[in-house]
This record gives C-alpha cells, sequence and structure tokens, in this order.
C-alpha cells in the first residue's frame, strides 16, 4: 500500500512541475503561429520625459536626473491624438482625482459678490515715529496703548 501511495504521489509531483516547465518555456518563445513584431507595427518613441518634470526632454530611457525616477516614453501616436483635439485636454484620472467640473459656455453677466468679516489697521511694521523739533518738554504721559478707544477731549 506504501509503494502505491509513492508512486502516485510521484506522478502528481511530475505532472505538476511538466505543466509549470511548458508555461515557462511557452512564454519565453513565442509559437511559430505568431507572427514577429516588426517595426513598423512597434510605437515609434519621440523622446523620454521625467513625470515630475515633463518639459525636459531626453534622448534614450534611463534615469532621471532630478528625482531618480525612470524616464517615460511619449509616442508618436499619443502627439498626433492630442494634437487633433481641439481646446484643453486634461487626463481623465487627474480630472476624477481633482474633482474639476465642466460646463458648457454662455454669454450672460457676471454676477459674483461676496463678503468677508475683515479688520481694517495699519501695518505696524511701516509704522513709523517723527518727533517734530519744538522748544519744550513733554511733563506728563497718560497710560494709554495701541488700540485704545479715545474720547473727545481726553488727555493724551
Amino acid at each position: 500500500m506504501k509503494n502505491i501511495a509513492l508512486i502516485i504521489g510521484s506522478m502528481m509531483a511530475g505532472g505538476i512541475i511538466a505543466v509549470g516547465g511548458y508555461a515557462y518555456f511557452a512564454a519565453a518563445h513565442p509559437s511559430a503561429n505568431t507572427p514577429p513584431v516588426t517595426e513598423k507595427e512597434a510605437r515609434k518613441v519621440l523622446f523620454w520625459y521625467d513625470p515630475m518634470y515633463p518639459n525636459t526632454r531626453f534622448d534614450k530611457p534611463g534615469k532621471s536626473p532630478f528625482m531618480d525616477m525612470d524616464l517615460v516614453p511619449k509616442y508618436a501616436d499619443e502627439e498626433s491624438a492630442s494634437a487633433t483635439a481641439p481646446g484643453v485636454r486634461i487626463d481623465p484620472t487627474q480630472t476624477q482625482n481633482l474633482g474639476v467640473k465642466t460646463e458648457a459656455v454662455r454669454r450672460g453677466p457676471l454676477t459674483f459678490a461676496q463678503t468677508f468679516p475683515a479688520n481694517v489697521s495699519y501695518n505696524e511694521y511701516q509704522f513709523v515715529i517723527m518727533q517734530a523739533r519744538a522748544a519744550g518738554f513733554v511733563e506728563k504721559v497718560w497710560p494709554l496703548t495701541v488700540g485704545d478707544k479715545v474720547k473727545k477731549g481726553a488727555p493724551l
């Protein structure tokens, strides 16, 4: 009984190894039925760019000197697709992430009113004390500070 179980277990392990090996080698070598990709069918790369600095272009792939990220290719068919569409183009993923909402353009008066609570005061950093040249002395100073309310006729 032990020998039969050992034989069946060995056959199952061998079958699993055979299926895994076939899948590995079949993926590594394309079959003769699939035609090879020619250079015409391959997408043409115009330039490489860093996604964090898209205005800087590079001639070949590699790492970005700015952020140490892999450079991303810009293909010729991407350029022609965006050039044919009029107006501003925003990536759909960015539109969803930012919550961009669009509306059709219409002519009409612009009515916009907004109120904000505020205090108007002078800038203390630009406040300059000028001393007038006069013959005399200050004999008494009343205890007042910035922001105190003063009534008419009160001594300063």
